[in-house]
């Protein structure tokens, strides 16, 4: 079979599509969607290799088995390094994180996951263990003592791709396992990220650029994956790893109306230990002649799938395969697994020889010196509370440990995990250093743990505040996201007098959130409470996602409820500029928002919270809190929406809440000012949450949803 004769127009055209979408989710109940995989992009452009090409589909002599490998019974352990690309510290994952997303790696490859009595009996025979691992390198190209992981600040975290992979360069692609970790993958434009999940570089790839990408959120199960909207079960990871290790998607080349993967397909009762007359299923669709012909890619988790129609029960698609997009993944097959150990004999042959497992640290790993770094469970909290430290350090694991908590009880600590109580309100330092037989290393995180007074509180009832001072106010406390830019006094402009604080643009940190956080305020036996605020904001362009959103705690922060939320139209105050914003007297805002439902018998913190969405200086001022109305206004605009998943493909879920109508209409408007949806809204009570499913064309759109006392608006993207 000649390279060509195999890219039939139709498969080149399947090839250049990203549609191949990866592993269901359900976003609610009645709400399923899904992400992309973007391997097949990838693979047309291996297939002009003809080396490549002849490894995987060229012709095979008589009786010959389909691929010679290492033997069966001996474990390969792959060295692996995951370079996490952050934007903001939310992207910059744990180190536990990525250790459940290499467990869940490691238990699917071994066939050790908890799901694998769910393998139906037909497909038990041929479910195996693939006798592959992966670990951690323990050393760079250097020699360098290193735990895996690298870490660096980069904008292309937001839209994944190869220009994300630059800082690999100490781990040749011979050698080690690469994988980026980023927030988004394949978008140029953070503002609209794709669904994409991750993607492979198939084996014979020599650039720089050969490993895996994936989603910080695809990672694992818990941190920032614990919440994942595709809901993948930790398996994105498993199915690109057998991308890069050799093996197509199940339903490859994919999405056939013909049905040509089913041709020839009626299989006799000893399937699948025979080929499908008519030629061997290793011929066509994934290459692999104990995986059923499948002509679809499946989603959710039907056991009755058959995408070929056949009236032959040994037809279902296995649906358990790690390589379609199921939610019920569960299983390698024994072909899958003799071409991704063929593939470790071969193109990516030296990742498992005994002389890189030196090189790289797999054997007599060296000890490294430990980097010093902490978390608390809260870092704001009120006098009299107790945190939850915890070592979290890297590179080296520490065997000693020695603690500093100036104003905390205890005020030191040689425990790994202590906890601290703070009797005072103020601003504490925490100071950790950790050893080994290595080394030492000491870290201090200033101004770290902030106790509010809450037992008597400084503000009854009433709490203002017009930054006139010259400075943040000593129990106002600014929250950095992570950049090292947060609120700051600013003396030029002022909503009222001359004085405001201002969160100045930081590029460079698209999506850190930063917030202001007021002191604690008594509010027993009040009434009418109101919080008034003065704010100011301008755009750059019309895609920024900048947003602020307005929080109460009544239990000293440990959780938080939102009482407003800001962003779009809704947010501007001045028109878009892209020269430094310094507002006019003319280009404030004032917002009001009740605070009734929150009087006593606790005190309560306020917090204001605003997201980088690439936009301008934003400022606040003339904060009012108390009883009484001294702004007359309406809280015009001030109901919250939520659309999501957004992008999507035309299924959304609507969220409304804090609403003060009962009867809405919601419009969705195209770029031209069309209406192409409408419908009206009944609410109950204050709250709303609808699915609605668009049969819309892909594109930019405006949903509005107008009332009495109601204007709202969101930018939707169709795929």
């Amino acid at each position: 079979m000649a390279p060509n004769s195999f890219l039939s127009p139709f498969y080149m055209k399947r090839l250049f599509i990203l549609s191949l979408a990866f592993i269901g989710f359900n976003l609610s109940a009645q709400h399923d969607d899904h992400g992309h995989c973007g391997f097949d992009q990838y693979l047309e452009e291996q297939l002009a290799n003809p080396e490549i090409y002849n490894q995987y589909f060229g012709p095979k002599a008589e009786g010959q088995s389909e691929v010679e490998t290492v033997a069966n019974g001996t474990v390969l352990q792959i060295p692996v390094v995951f370079h996490v690309i952050y934007a903001t510290q939310r992207d910059n994952i744990s180190k536990a994180q990525i250790l459940d997303a290499l467990r869940i790696l490691n238990e699917d490859f071994r066939r050790t996951n908890a799901d694998t009595s769910s393998t139906r009996a037909l497909f038990r025979p041929v479910a195996v263990d693939t006798e592959i691992e992966f670990v951690l390198a323990k050393k760079d190209r250097n020699g360098n003592c290193i735990d895996g992981i690298t870490r660096n600040q980069d904008n292309t975290s937001l839209y994944g791709n190869d220009g994300s992979k630059r800082y690999a360069t100490d781990f040749p692609r011979s050698r080690y396992l690469n994988i980026w970790v980023v927030r988004n993958v394949r978008t140029s434009d953070p503002a609209n990220p794709s669904n994409v999940l991750g993607y492979a570089t198939f084996p014979g790839n020599t650039s720089s650029s050969d490993g895996i990408i994936v989603r910080h959120d695809e990672l694992g199960t818990i941190g920032t994956a614990a919440n994942s909207l595709y809901s993948s079960n930790g398996r994105t990871l498993t199915h690109e790893v057998g991308h890069y290790l050799g093996l197509f998607h199940t339903f490859f080349p994919g999405e056939d109306p013909n049905k040509s993967g089913c041709t020839g397909a009626t299989v006799g009762n000893n399937w699948p230990f025979t080929d499908v007359p008519g030629g061997s299923n290793a011929d066509k669709g994934d290459f692999c002649d104990d995986t059923p012909p499948v002509v679809a890619s499946n989603f959710g988790c039907s056991p009755s799938t058959n995408t070929c129609n056949s009236d032959s029960p040994d037809l279902v698609d296995q649906i358990e395969n790690y390589m379609d997009y199921t939610s019920c993944q569960n299983m390698f097959s024994a072909d899958q697994k003799a071409r991704m150990r063929h593939t470790l004999s071969g193109l990516r042959g030296t990742l498992v020889s005994g002389t890189n497992a030196s090189f790289t640290g797999l054997v007599n790993p060296p000890v490294c010196t430990p980097e010093a770094f902490l978390e608390a469970d809260r870092e704001i909290i009120c006098d009299g509370e107790t945190i939850q430290f915890s070592d979290i350090s890297e590179e080296g694991v520490p065997t000693s440990w020695t603690w500093s908590f100036p104003g905390g009880n205890p005020a030191s600590s040689t425990s790994q995990n202590p906890s601290v109580t703070y009797a005072n309100p103020g601003t504490y330092d925490v100071t950790l250093t950790v050893s080994n037989s290595a080394g030492t290393d000491t870290k201090t995180y200033s101004s770290y743990i902030t106790v509010k007074n809450n037992s008597t509180p400084v503000f009854q009832t009433t709490w203002v505040e017009s930054f006139e001072n010259g400075q943040l106010p000593n129990l106002v406390t600014a929250v950095d996201g992570g950049d090292g830019n947060t609120f700051k006094h600013f003396a030029n402009a002022g909503s009222h007098q001359s004085s405001s604080l201002v969160l100045e643009d930081a590029s460079l940190s698209y999506g850190e959130i930063d917030e202001l956080i007021s002191p604690a305020i008594e509010t027993s036996g009040a009434s009418s409470l109101n919080l008034f605020f003065d704010y100011a904001f301008a755009a750059k362009n019309a895609n920024n996602t900048d947003q602020l959103e307005v929080f109460v705690s009544r239990d000293c922060g440990q959780s938080w409820i939102r009482r407003r939320f800001y962003n779009s139209g809704r947010l501007q105050s001045a028109p878009m500029t892209t020269a430094n914003f310094v507002p006019t007297a003319s280009q404030w805002k004032t917002e009001t928002i009740s605070f009734d439902a929150y009087i006593g018998p606790d005190p309560i913190l306020i917090k204001f919270a605003f997201e980088n969405g690439g936009g301008n200086n934003f400022y606040i001022d003339n904060i009012r809190f108390g009883q009484g109305t001294d702004v007359s206004l309406n809280e015009y605009q001030a109901a919250d929406l939520k659309v999501y998943p957004n992008p999507s493909q035309g299924r959304v879920h609507l969220k409304l809440s804090d609403l003060q109508d009962r009867s809405l209409s919601l419009q969705v408007l195209d770029l031209s000012g069309k209406m192409v949806h409408q419908e009206a809204l009944n609410i109950q009570g204050s709250n709303l949450e609808k699915d609605l499913d668009l049969n819309l064309a892909p594109g930019v759109y405006l949903m509005e949803i107008r009332g009495q006392e109601t204007r709202l608006s969101e930018k939707l993207i169709i795929e």
